[in-house]
């Protein structure tokens, strides 16, 4: 009866614990995923953040964004954004005890624009362009509502600005996703 009642101690004690492990203040590193609208397209965010501070982070972030160029009414083609973008991030609001926080940073941005499946014969004189690198910088405003201590849904607004972009220099994605905190 003893050896029973002491196993049972042990056992509710090792719960116990790492019950509080798991549900103990977030890590420093948080990752997020985040399906985007685009104009004419759609975008994927994936995103590696670390807590510099209890208010600030860094960012990694992959992106990708497809879309249609219609430079000519009846006429269209296709082009892919492929980015890397490294920022740092700022609270603006904070609510722990409602589980809502606000986000505002930025930072350089570099990637490949795929235009055409790669041709650069377009059948119209509207368009000089070819695929190419660009690079740029990126700001992201997003909101952050948390579900539990390991999850949240994020609701970004990214825009980005390319300097050497043969079309449009500016992309903006709006998303939600789901934001995951490591322990």
């Amino acid at each position: 009866m003893k050896k029973t009642c002491l196993r049972c101690f042990a056992f509710l004690a090792i719960l116990t614990f790492s019950l509080e492990k798991a549900y103990s203040q977030r890590s420093d590193f948080f990752f997020d995923f985040v399906p985007s609208y685009k104009t004419n397209g759609y975008g994927i965010n994936g995103n590696i953040n670390y807590f510099h501070s209890t208010t600030d982070f860094f960012r990694a972030s992959f992106v990708f964004a497809s879309s249609k160029e219609q430079p000519v009414a009846g006429l269209e083609f296709p082009y892919d954004d492929y980015m890397l973008g490294l920022g740092y991030f700022t609270t603006l609001v904070t609510s722990p005890k409602k589980g809502f926080f606000m986000y505002l940073g930025g930072g350089p941005s570099l990637g490949y624009k795929y235009i055409n499946r790669g041709e650069t014969n377009f059948p119209f004189d509207a368009v000089d362009a070819e695929s190419s690198f660009i690079y740029g910088g990126f700001a992201t405003f997003e909101l952050d509502f948390f579900l539990s201590d390991t999850f949240s849904i994020v609701l970004p607004i990214t825009g980005f600005y390319h300097f050497n972009s043969y079309l449009n220099d500016t992309t903006l994605l709006l998303g939600g996703g789901i934001r995951y905190y490591l322990d």
